[in-house]
């Protein structure tokens, strides 16, 4: 019988580096962003977005659309650039619907930015027309869908820019991109990593896969170095301040914007990896993964998947279930370490909108981790408590 506490070792809330990055099949058949002609390597998913917003001239003259149900890192680069974000609702889907910015459009509106939620892929074509038919730049957010299509082009193609996040799909300590398909981005100027933090982030990578015995054969060895660093960083020089850590940490959660990474390329290793991990394998696990949990999570009058059945041309980031009564279960699943979260610290000038389900999903919708390097019984283990506390 499976132990419903807190696991032995933390589940990975993201892909983990380790021997299987390289196994199986480089390509895919699903198309990924990263083929896109013209691809900028950022530090981050909010770095690229705060890029294309500059490379539109967008500023505190500006007004850019956004769906309500939104992660702050989305927000927070329209505001430090002096901008007004404008919120709209999304539907049942998770789609912006044209009739609703027709009426939250305004005269200085330069922008919209349109997610694909979870990595589900979702219609662009009349988005696309209206954008057009208006002179509004359309920003297709990719974070968190770095491979399918949605509709008749690949995703990241309907943008006049795109923008993704490598760290979602790749087992990279740092990443983003920005896809150019009608703006150039030639006066983009993107300053390299100093030789000191390259070295640190390909040690990141490495010491964050042993964490998680990702590599058999070497998992001792290499815990056995990064114990001896941490020993040696704890006896020589001060101590951290908590305070400073926890500040820190929270401007990170609230998706404060670091201008000197806004500006900085991604670290070489992570971009070697981006360009060299086997794709097949990342997209038929998640599908695997999220049809598993699809399956083990039904039939509970309590919660439910949010889409039961993956469309054929994407792979996901995480599992969406709809949840009832998500509290206090949340907060007890979030102790026992088990890898869920939920965007419920919106930006806090977010409106009540009439028919709009955004700010329920920040509240009911529990984004559970299906990717790439999950165990089966770290996916049980999920499940097991998922029913325990909620079924």
């Amino acid at each position: 019988m499976l132990q419903l506490s807190k696991p032995d070792r933390p589940i990975p809330r993201l892909p983990v580096f380790g021997w299987d990055t390289f196994s199986g099949t480089k390509a895919s058949a699903m198309p990924s962003v990263l083929d896109a002609k013209c691809v900028l390597y950022t530090t981050s998913g909010r770095a690229s977005i705060f890029q294309a917003l500059r490379a539109l001239n967008i500023s505190s003259a500006s007004s850019v659309l956004v769906p309500t149900y939104h992660c702050p890192t989305m927000v927070a680069p329209i505001v430090a650039l002096g901008a007004l974000p404008i919120f709209c609702p999304i539907d049942s889907s998770g789609h912006i619907p044209v009739d609703s910015i027709l009426k939250l459009a305004r005269a200085d509106t330069k922008a919209i930015i349109a997610p694909h939620f979870f990595g589900l892929p979702q219609p662009m074509g009349k988005l696309r027309q209206w954008c057009d038919e208006n002179g509004v730049a359309l920003i297709e957010d990719c974070a968190h869908a770095l491979f399918g299509k949605a509709g008749s082009r690949n995703i990241g193609a309907w943008g006049d820019l795109a923008i993704a996040s490598l760290t979602k799909f790749l087992p990279v300590s740092e990443g983003g991109c920005l896809i150019c398909n009608h703006t150039t981005p030639g006066f983009i100027a993107l300053q390299q990593h100093s030789t000191i933090s390259q070295i640190k982030a390909a040690l990141d990578i490495i010491e964050e896969g042993a964490r998680f015995v990702a590599m058999p054969g070497l998992n001792y060895f290499v815990n056995g170095l990064f114990a001896l660093k941490r020993r040696l960083r704890r006896t020589s020089g001060t101590p951290e301040d908590p305070t400073v850590r926890n500040f820190m940490e929270e401007k990170e959660r609230l998706g404060a914007i670091n201008p000197r990474l806004a500006d900085t390329q991604m670290a070489y290793a992570c971009q070697w990896i981006a360009l060299h991990a086997a794709r097949q394998r990342i997209v038929s696990n998640r599908r695997h993964n999220y049809a598993y949990l699809a399956e083990a999570l039904s039939n509970s009058p309590h919660f439910r998947p949010l889409l039961r059945q993956l469309p054929r041309d994407c792979a996901p980031y995480v599992f969406p279930l709809w949840v009832e009564h998500p509290d206090p279960a949340y907060l007890i699943l979030r102790e026992r370490r088990i890898p869920i979260f939920r965007w419920d610290r919106l930006w806090n000038s977010t409106p009540v909108i009439p028919g709009d389900v955004g700010k329920a999903w920040s509240h009911h919708v529990y984004q559970l981790v299906c990717h790439q390097d999950l165990r089966q019984e770290e996916l049980d283990l999920i499940v097991a408590n998922l029913w325990e506390l909620l079924g």
